[in-house]
Parts: structure tokens; sequence; C-alpha cells
């Protein structure tokens, strides 16, 4: 019998925010408290060769059910429960989730170093944000060479609780490139009405 092309497309609602709710709790039970860090170790790039940030948002916010049969075990690999399982909470046959065999690690993603498409239209808000995004791109580099892949906002900016309280605010909801990008035009615009001339570029303390 041929697999199912959509198997949770008829799941009832109540199963679909179960399942959103238990894969969520998976994700931080796997160590990762937000979703990006979560979305480039575990799963594909999009065709495009971006971040599949929507895809996990989707799946534990229960924002659509019309996921390819082949997507649904790409999911449930990355959250290392057995594709089975995933498909009977949907439907309310189950109320966990089975474990499933260690998700292969993946190599971590560099952050490319254009702006995204919402700030390169504008050419000088861009070169202007481009030292920021630089210094954060730096500290990145630096945190993957000693084995931290998926750093806090403490570990990325000790010497600045506010830059790290910012960091740690947006990274649930922003693929890596477009964080690194939007919180380099917040910082270079609280830099700017900072006072004196020896703020350097801003990430030091916003």
């Amino acid at each position: 019998m041929a697999p199912d092309p959509q198997p949770i497309a008829k799941a009832p609602g109540d199963g679909l925010l179960l399942l959103g709710a238990l894969l969520r709790k998976r994700r931080i039970e796997l160590g990762y408290t937000h979703r990006p860090a979560f979305i480039r170790d575990r799963l594909p790039l999009t065709p495009k060769g971006n971040l599949n940030t929507r895809l996990v948002a989707d799946i534990e916010k229960a924002y659509r059910k019309d996921f390819p049969d082949y997507t649904l075990e790409k999911l449930a690999a990355a959250y290392e429960v057995t594709y089975e399982s995933v498909v009977a909470v949907a439907y309310l046959r189950a109320r966990a989730l089975e474990p499933g065999p260690p998700a292969p690690a993946a190599p971590p993603a560099v952050v490319p170093a254009g702006p995204p498409g919402w700030l390169a239209s504008d050419k000088k808000r861009a070169a202007a944000d481009r030292p920021y995004a630089d210094e954060i791109r730096g500290r990145l580099k630096l945190l993957r060479a000693q084995g931290i892949p998926s750093p806090s906002g403490d570990q990325l900016f000790p010497d600045s609780p506010a830059n790290a309280r910012d960091f740690d605010r947006y990274a649930g909801d922003w693929d890596i490139q477009d964080l690194v990008w939007f919180l380099s035009d917040l910082w270079r615009r609280n830099a700017s009405r900072s006072a004196g001339p020896n703020s350097g570029t801003g990430t030091n303390g916003a």
C-alpha cells in the first residue's frame, strides 16, 4: 500500500496542538532552547539555500497540517522520534512520542556575509550596519571554533547584558542570518543615539 502523501492532513486540531507541544518539549530536551539553532543543526536547507525556519514553526505551533510524508519523516528524524508516533499523536491515538535513532550531526552553518533581502535594498543602511554584523559574525565564528555552535546571548556578549538579552529575545523567531543583521541594525541605531565618539561599533553596550 502506498504511503499517504499527507499523513496528518486529516488530523484533528487538538491532536496537532498536542503534537506541536510534544515536539517543542522534545527539541528542548535535545538541548535546543531556540528554534534557529535546532533548524541549522538538524534540518536541510531550502532549495534556495536558506534555513528552513518556517517548517519547524509550522509544526510546533500547528500552523499547517499538509506536510508531505517525506517532510514529516525528516522532521521526525530531526526531533529523534519515530515517524509512526508523530502520526499517532496527531490523530490522538497516542499521548507521547516514541524515541527514534539519533540524528546525524550536521556541520555548523556559516552566516552569509551579505544582508538579507529585507535590508539589501537599502544600500546605505546595509553599509552602516555591516561593521556591527561583521563583529557578531566574528564572535560566532570564534565560539564555533571553541565547540559552541549554538551560543547563548551571555556567551556571545559576555561584556554586554543588553546585547545578550536582545540576542536571546529574538533568537527563537529569526534565522541566524536575519538575526545577525536585524540586531546589527538595532544596535547601530541605539549607538547613534548614545553620546560620545568612542562608542566603537556599539556591540559592547547597546
